[in-house]
């Protein structure tokens, strides 16, 4: 709750009062003052401590929803959401580990499941005749400790032998397959899609139900063009942002 002593903002300011609001949450809230996780004020809680009406409150709190500082929980109220992680990785093909050390954020994997399974139509789709079995690996990515994106992965399995006998949970998938297996890992091609998550996934990246997350389906080719892999990746909304640099054509 925030201090009784009532704060009231210079309403002669050139500066809107829902914006004087905004800056002021904004900086506790950089500060550490207010956590991820830590509830915000009510409406009435702020009205009352910084003497302004309901207008400029509720348009201070829906505008810090959007830039993604706030999030709401229907029934329990507005709290701070944990900071996104910027991915660079629509510029580059690198391994997830890879990204987090350039980041310097602590990560860690954790193997759910990891089984052959027989080609299905998207399966033929992508890799064609070629192959008829392929390794299904289900990876769960955390950062901080916190579940981030939960990855399936199929390649084929005549590809690499023996690969669910390797330690994916200490190892990176791609330096394996290029150090063990020959691999000459080039290009991807990536669709991003907005989904809301299923149940099931929810309760393994410890979301509510139908939460946003961000669905990525990457097919990584090698230098000759023949895809190796094919992966579906559930990035959580409230976490990830992705970042892309374009450039400027002229005609």
């Amino acid at each position: 709750m925030e201090n009784s002593n009532k704060i009231v903002f210079e309403k002669s300011k050139p500066l809107p009062l829902y914006f004087q609001l905004k800056e002021v949450l904004k900086e506790k809230i950089e500060k550490g003052i207010y956590r991820p996780d830590d509830i915000i004020p009510s409406e009435r809680e702020l009205i009352d401590t910084y003497g302004i009406s309901r207008t400029p409150v509720r348009q201070a709190l829906n505008e810090l929803v959007a830039e993604g500082l706030l999030r709401r929980e229907h029934g329990r109220g507005t709290f701070v959401a944990h900071k996104k992680i910027d991915q660079m990785f629509l510029k580059s093909l690198s391994s997830f580990g890879d990204e987090m050390e350039r980041s310097g954020l602590s990560f860690e994997t954790k193997v759910l499941n990891k089984q052959i399974i027989e080609k299905n139509a998207t399966l033929q789709e992508i890799f064609g005749e070629a192959h008829q079995f392929f390794y299904r690996i289900d990876r769960l990515r955390c950062i901080e400790k916190e579940p981030y994106v939960l990855v399936t992965t199929y390649i084929p399995a005549a590809s690499a032998p023996d690969l669910l006998n390797v330690d994916l949970e200490k190892q990176s998938l791609y330096r394996v397959l290029e150090s063990k297996y020959g691999f000459n890992i080039s290009y991807a091609k990536r669709v991003i899609e907005a989904n809301n998550v299923t149940e099931e996934d929810a309760d393994i990246l410890k979301i509510p139900p139908m939460a946003a997350v961000q669905m990525t389906k990457t097919t990584a080719f090698q230098i000759d063009s023949e895809p190796f892999e094919y992966s579906i990746a559930r990035y959580r909304g409230d976490l990830s942002k992705f970042t892309v640099e374009v450039k400027y054509e002229r005609k």
